[in-house]
């Protein structure tokens, strides 16, 4: 029987656990501008059967249960431009979603070229099936045999093709490999105490050809790829890239056609090469760097300024739903807004180090906080995917946070968000940042908030909590 479940609340109340009022829409998701979902309605509980000769059936409950309605007929014109094969459709009906709560453009706009490619790579076949296999589960977690089995294959084809020293320097391997960490972060399937193979992606990053880059697809590949490795650069030394690596990659980004509508809107000046520069400066801070940190900061708090007035201004969407274009449009800018602030807030912590008690720097702080919270809120109706973002900065806001009862609100709602990606610790990266931060700011004199209860006797993992330590190889390498 179908279980009842009393609260009639919406569902972006229930996601950060407060009392809805049950109007429609809601008087919170009102004062916010939010999508208002479910409030007032009454919410049943089906269970799947567990059966052999319904497996079947059930991933496809399960997929229509994510589905919402297809994007517009210029999306399935690329299906008809792709080999006719079972894999190329399976992955065209995933892309099709447009719900920004499990919409795949949310790993990058290049994902709709996969299916013309496949047939051409025997690693890109691979991890695209092990991709469409688990994708109907990743929302509950419930994934069935067949998905470890494929993205099992799917790691042994990628080992077999870098042996190939030709096909290693493929944009096809280049993907297989960012495939194969997205279902990683589905299933959990971890190799060590990151959450990536940043390792393996930064290696055939550095073998990539740019005299050869002839398509969108191959250059918006670099650029995707190019962040999750500066950020896991920040926890483990081995990952070391050349200054002109990133040079290159910021004029590939530039050389990107932008619509003249596009320029009007306020983005981050920051270039690529500026954002390379994270990881040496948390990891090892001189003060050498002070100018380059305090020009960079300028810039992007006058720049998240901006852009924050922007947001303000944002012509109301209404309450559509969560498939709705322009829903979209304004959770990608709020992303790149949240982003930028987390970035800002690392590099006032940073400056803090040099100006202790600073009054300004620590009012900024405490604003950037503040604002990171708001966004998470915010983003809440968006999860997981269309919100993945924001448990990054919620670890840095957490780390750099001074004030214990802010303190305590970043870390109720950080661990609300662990509940979307169970198996990445954010906390443990958390304090591992904020222990980096406190070294800084003890070696300057600057007192900083105790951790207390919060820190508890959490153990943390050995490659984290010491700055000098060494993750392990991962499995790809």
């Amino acid at each position: 029987m179908p279980g009842v479940p009393s609260s009639k609340g919406c569902d972006a109340c229930r996601k950060i656990k407060k009392k809805c009022d049950e109007l429609q829409p809601c008087s919170r998701c009102r004062r916010l501008q939010i999508n208002c979902i479910g409030s007032g309605k009454q919410r049943f509980k089906f269970k799947h059967a567990d059966s052999k000769s319904a497996t079947g059936h059930t991933a496809l409950g399960k997929r229509r249960a994510v589905v919402p309605s297809a994007r517009s007929a210029a999306s399935f014109r690329i299906a008809m431009q792709v080999p006719e094969n079972e894999l190329a459709s399976s992955l065209i009906g995933t892309l099709n979603i447009t719900d920004i709560r499990y919409a795949l453009e949310y790993y990058g706009y290049f994902l709709k070229d996969i299916p013309r490619r496949l047939g051409s790579s025997s690693a890109l076949d691979a991890a695209v099936k092990a991709l469409v296999t688990a994708y109907p589960y990743f929302h509950d977690r419930d994934f069935p045999p067949e998905a470890l089995m494929y993205y099992g294959r799917s790691l042994r084809s990628l080992r077999d093709t870098l042996d190939d020293p030709t096909e290693a320097r493929s944009v096809n391997t280049l993907c297989a490999v960012y495939l194969i960490t997205i279902c990683q972060s589905w299933l959990g399937k971890y190799d060590d105490q990151l959450a990536s193979h940043g390792e393996a992606i930064a290696h055939l990053l550095k073998m990539s050809d740019f005299t050869q880059i002839k398509s969108n697809f191959e250059r918006d590949i670099i650029i995707t790829l190019t962040v999750p490795v500066i950020i896991e650069a920040i926890v483990n030394p081995r990952i070391k890239m050349e200054p002109k690596f990133f040079q290159l990659v910021s004029n590939l980004n530039d050389s990107a056609p932008v619509s003249p509508a596009r320029n009007e809107i306020p983005r981050s000046s920051t270039k690529l090469p500026t954002i390379a520069k994270f990881p040496e400066w948390i990891r090892n801070l001189t003060p050498g760097d002070l100018p380059d940190i305090a020009a960079a900061y300028l810039r992007i708090r006058n720049d998240s300024q901006r852009m924050r007035e922007y947001l303000d201004n944002w012509p109301a969407t209404g309450f559509t739903v969560t498939s709705s274009f322009l829903v979209m449009q304004r959770s990608r800018y709020q992303a790149g807004y949240a982003t930028l602030i987390t970035l800002g807030l690392m590099l006032n912590t940073l400056l803090r180090v040099f100006h202790p008690g600073n009054p300004v720097l620590s009012a900024e702080a405490a604003f950037f906080c503040d604002e990171i919270v708001l966004e998470a809120e915010l983003a809440s109706c968006y999860r997981p995917l269309g919100a993945a973002y924001i448990a990054l900065c919620l670890v840095v806001a957490w780390a750099a946070a001074e004030d214990i009862h802010q303190l305590d609100r970043i870390d109720s709602i950080l661990a609300d968000y662990q509940s979307d990606f169970k198996e990445i610790s954010w906390k443990d990266r958390a304090i591992w940042l904020r222990k980096q931060f406190g070294r800084y700011l003890n070696m300057a004199g600057t007192e900083t908030t105790d951790l207390g209860p919060l820190d508890g006797s959490r153990k943390l993992a050995a490659n984290i909590s010491d700055s000098s330590s060494s993750p392990e190889t991962c499995c790809v390498m």
